[in-house]
């Protein structure tokens, strides 16, 4: 089994090649439902020069139009940059088109760009989203609400009665407290068990009861590739690899997550067996067996989609044989 991730980062600057990779993320996830593929996941950032996805709930709505059965997870929305009432109808629509399908980790955001890009206080981030979730859940359930002065109600209602489901998402001890106090599953960031035990604490004390946190896995990577040869495979798409792995960097320079790397160059990206690997049909074969997912990114950086498909279709087959 496998997850696709799709970030949509590239450096090309031809609409047509832009193009032809979210119409190969619709192809990748009509292709992938069959094949083992358990969930397809969408990120958002804003003000990115290599165009890193601004827009998931659209693109989310694509991907549900074009599969059946498919999971769909938006990680992480961020909330605080929406107009929310507006966004809760957008998301009810989703909700609608797909069955359900579509679910939504909450990020409060962290890189200054993108507050500054849409107006919003970063320093009041924390409580903004704390209210627009709570907004969001009155919503959804058919309330007419009292919002900054004016009455709002959406309609339609969303398909998952009192709309779908949100997590939160976060790498401090603040959105451990928040998930818990707002009745949400959390995704944690980083392996720290302070983060749960936080989350466990803050349930008790308001009275809730906790949903539950999940951490990246150790030795788990987030981003991987299978290959029968790992070696031509990073010389053909190690520069893909480094360029996500650099962009992501630079903006968790100071931040405790786990998916980040710092390495250079290519070598040395390849050389920490760390965020991001490229395995063997065999190595990937073990994951399968443990009943670890294999968390693919065959657009990573940019790859051009004829030569995503090749590793794509590896990991499926792989995965095929590993239901």
């Amino acid at each position: 089994m496998f997850l696709m991730r799709f970030g949509m980062r590239s450096k090309t600057s031809d609409p047509a090649a832009r193009s032809a990779m979210y119409g190969a993320v619709l192809d990748m996830a009509s292709w992938a439902e069959t094949r083992g593929c358990v969930a397809a996941v969408l990120s958002e950032h804003h003000a990115a020069d290599d165009g890193y996805l601004p827009s998931p709930v659209p693109l989310a709505a694509a991907i549900a139009a074009r599969t059946s059965t498919l999971t769909i997870s938006v990680a992480a929305l961020l909330l605080s940059l929406y107009e929310p009432v507006k966004l809760a109808e957008d998301v009810a629509v989703v909700d609608l088109i797909s069955r359900g399908r579509v679910s939504y980790v909450i990020g409060i955001g962290y890189r200054n760009e993108e507050f500054d890009m849409f107006g919003v206080d970063r320093r009041g981030r924390g409580r903004l989203v704390e209210e627009r979730i709570g907004l969001l859940r009155r919503l959804w359930s058919g309330e007419a609400v009292e919002f900054e002065g004016r009455r709002a109600r959406v309609t339609p209602l969303p398909f998952t009665p009192g709309g779908p489901m949100l997590a939160y998402g976060g790498g401090t001890e603040a959105a451990a407290r928040r998930a818990a106090r707002l009745g949400m599953f959390f995704l944690a960031e980083s392996r720290d068990a302070d983060l749960e035990a936080a989350y466990v604490a803050e349930a008790e004390r308001v009275g809730v009861a906790p949903l539950g946190c999940a951490f990246p896995s150790a030795g788990v990577p987030l981003t991987v590739f299978v290959a029968d040869d790992p070696e031509q495979a990073w010389a053909e798409i190690g520069e893909y690899l480094l360029a996500d792995a650099t962009s992501y960097g630079e903006w968790n320079a100071h931040r405790q997550t786990a998916s980040v790397s710092f390495a250079r160059t290519v070598d040395e990206l390849r050389s920490e067996r760390g965020e991001y690997q490229i395995i063997t049909p065999e190595e990937a074969a073990s994951y399968g067996e443990r009943g670890v997912p294999l968390a693919l990114q065959p657009l990573v950086g940019g790859i051009p989609p004829e030569v995503a498909w090749r590793y794509l279709e590896t990991a499926a087959a792989v995965a095929s044989t590993n239901p």
